[in-house]
C-alpha cells in the first residue's frame, strides 16, 4: 500500500517508516517544512494512506486535513493522525472528520499496524513479527 508519511520529529518519522516498511508498504515521506510541499506530495503519490504527527507547526495539522478534504483527488484518501494521548479535545475535533482515526503516543507499533490493517483489510500483506516493540 502507498503511504504518505509527515511527521517533523527525526525519530516519530524514522520509527513509523521502518516499521511501515517492514510490514511491507510504499511508504514516501512528506518533510513538513511548507503546507503547499506536503499537499503536493501528496498529490503525486496519490497514497491509499496518510500517516501525520499532529503537532506539527509550520503545518497545522488540521489545515492540513481540511485541505486534503476539499481536494477533488484526494478528497477520499484515509488520514491516521498521531497525538499526543492527553490532548482529548484534539482527537475529539479531528475524528469529526470523514475517515479520520487517530493514534496516541506514545505510538505502539502494533496498533499502528493494526490501524493500517483497520483501514484497509485487503492489504494484509506484512509480516508476522509485528509484536515486537520500537
Amino acid at each position: 500500500m502507498k503511504i504518505v508519511l509527515v511527521a517533523e520529529n527525526g525519530f516519530t518519522r524514522s520509527s513509523i517508516n521502518v516499521n511501515l516498511r517492514s510490514a511491507g508498504h510504499d511508504v514516501t515521506e512528506a518533510e513538513p517544512t511548507c503546507l503547499a510541499d506536503v499537499v503536493t506530495v501528496m498529490r503525486e503519490v496519490l497514497p491509499h494512506l496518510v500517516v501525520m504527527d499532529y503537532d506539527i507547526p509550520v503545518c497545522h495539522c488540521e489545515t492540513v486535513v481540511r485541505i486534503v478534504r476539499e481536494d477533488p483527488i484526494l478528497a477520499r484518501t484515509p488520514i491516521l493522525l498521531v497525538v499526543e494521548s492527553l490532548n482529548l479535545e484534539a482527537v475529539e475535533r479531528m475524528e469529526r472528520w470523514e475517515q479520520v482515526r487517530c493514534l496516541a503516543k506514545p505510538l505502539q507499533v502494533e496498533a499502528l499496524l493494526q490501524a493500517v490493517r483497520d483501514q484497509f483489510p485487503t492489504f494484509n500483506i506484512h509480516s508476522s513479527d509485528t509484536d515486537r516493540a520500537v
